[in-house]
């Protein structure tokens, strides 16, 4: 247990330092998520962003969210979650998925974006993304059994479930320990990944607190 507190703790300083000096507000850049689930006791966090390959929002913000995840320390996992808006979206979320299985997604991940934001190829349906998949070297065959596979369709579910449960309503959107999910008045795209310093800082601190009664 004291082994836990202190990688917790580890975890709270780099998180912290990274945050730097300042302090962002509840209900304004952050909102907290109702119901609260209980306080965690790991020494894991999970930070969320949801987002769709479509949204030009989410396009711009991919590179700065890139490479605040890659500097994340080992016990911040962060992870995306394609939305389902209906329409095209859910196709997307389900080509993520596919793609994820099939270990293609980190090699196609910019190009998706690249297509849809500066070729203007929107993908809107099956089609298209399947000449998509032939024009960058995907294996048809096995990208069309993975987009019918129980293991897509279980993830595509999911990512359902959790879009409810946070109450995603717009794109992109992070979410902190299924515990607070980002508001609104950035500055910036980089203080949107501030503040998600800023919040997970809070919830190690909230197990340290509750670690140390």
């Amino acid at each position: 247990m004291r082994q836990a507190i202190v990688t917790l703790l580890t975890g709270f300083l780099l998180i912290a330092g990274a945050a730097g000096a300042k302090t962002f507000e509840e209900g304004l850049q952050y909102v907290r998520i109702d119901p609260q689930p209980p306080v965690g006791t790991g020494e894991d966090v999970e930070v969320l962003e949801f987002f769709w390959y479509g949204c030009p929002h989410c396009r711009d913000f991919e590179p700065v969210v890139s490479k605040w995840a890659s500097g994340l320390p080992a016990n911040v996992k962060f992870t995306q979650v394609p939305v389902l808006f209906g329409g095209p979206a859910d196709l997307h979320a389900q080509m993520y998925y596919a793609l994820e299985g099939m270990g293609e997604l980190a090699r196609l991940h910019e190009k998706l974006f690249h297509a849809m934001h500066v070729d203007k190829n929107k993908l809107r349906d099956r089609a298209a993304v399947d000449a998509f998949m032939q024009q960058n070297g995907v294996d048809l065959a096995k990208f069309n059994e993975a987009m019918s596979s129980f293991a897509v369709a279980a993830k595509v579910n999911r990512a359902r479930a959790l879009m409810r449960r946070y109450g995603i309503r717009g794109v992109p959107a992070l979410v902190v320990d299924g515990r607070y999910r980002s508001g609104s008045g950035f500055a910036s795209y980089a203080e949107m990944t501030e503040v998600a310093d800023f919040v997970v800082a809070k919830v190690l601190a909230q197990r340290k607190a509750q670690a140390s009664r």
